[in-house]
């Protein structure tokens, strides 16, 4: 039956000569149908980021608000994805490196910029930017003579931004797996590398 077969004239007058009561039963009748609709209908469990990556909320509380978004995006997007086999998961990689590009910017290019050279617009730095110094050990040292951190908290940082540089690199270029995108979750969080940078 299509929809332009119902006669809604005749409905119309079938309902002009119900009763009160019979309307109302009719009422009722509908209103049951559509709560048991309701009833049947199996809720969508919607779980949180904070829960989908295990990690403490009371803990990411002073993160920047867009920090938190590209977080939550990465997420969410790794739940959109997840289901499909053999799926590029680079977009939900990418957002995860906005959120540590934006950390390291926060917190990190305020103390290059008093150690390094280039350090003059935190707006045009990239995650090579913060790798790149890392990659010299005396430059690790200079840090921490200026009483910037410790040498293995550095050498941590820069194990975690090559790791997270070459998959931002498969992200741009390439293919991110499944299995690239958990590596990169477990250094962000597991590893707690976006706390570190915070608290370096």
């Amino acid at each position: 039956m299509k929809f332009s077969d119902i006669d809604f004239s005749a409905i119309s007058r079938m309902m002009d000569n119900m009763s009160d009561e019979e309307k109302n039963k009719l009422n009722d009748m509908a209103q049951n149908m559509m709560n048991n609709m309701k009833q049947n209908e199996e809720p969508e469990e919607e779980t949180d980021f904070y829960e989908a990556l295990n990690i403490n909320e009371e803990d990411y509380a002073e993160f920047p608000g867009s920090v938190l978004d590209q977080i939550e995006a990465g997420s969410d997007l790794e739940v959109y994805y997840e289901d499909v086999k053999d799926a590029d998961f680079s977009a939900s990689a990418l957002f995860y490196a906005k959120a540590t590009l934006n950390m390291l910017r926060k917190y990190i290019y305020p103390v290059f910029k008093k150690i390094f050279d280039g350090f003059n617009n935190s707006s045009t730095t990239t995650i090579y930017s913060y790798l790149y110094p890392l990659m010299n050990e005396d430059n690790i040292h200079k840090l921490f003579d200026e009483e910037f951190g410790t040498p293995e908290g550095w050498i941590e940082l820069k194990n975690a931004l090559q790791q997270i540089y070459i998959i931002l690199n498969r992200a741009e270029y390439d293919f991110v797996s499944y299995e690239d995108l958990q590596l990169l979750k477990d250094i962000l969080f597991n590893q707690e590398i976006l706390l570190k940078i915070k608290n370096l």
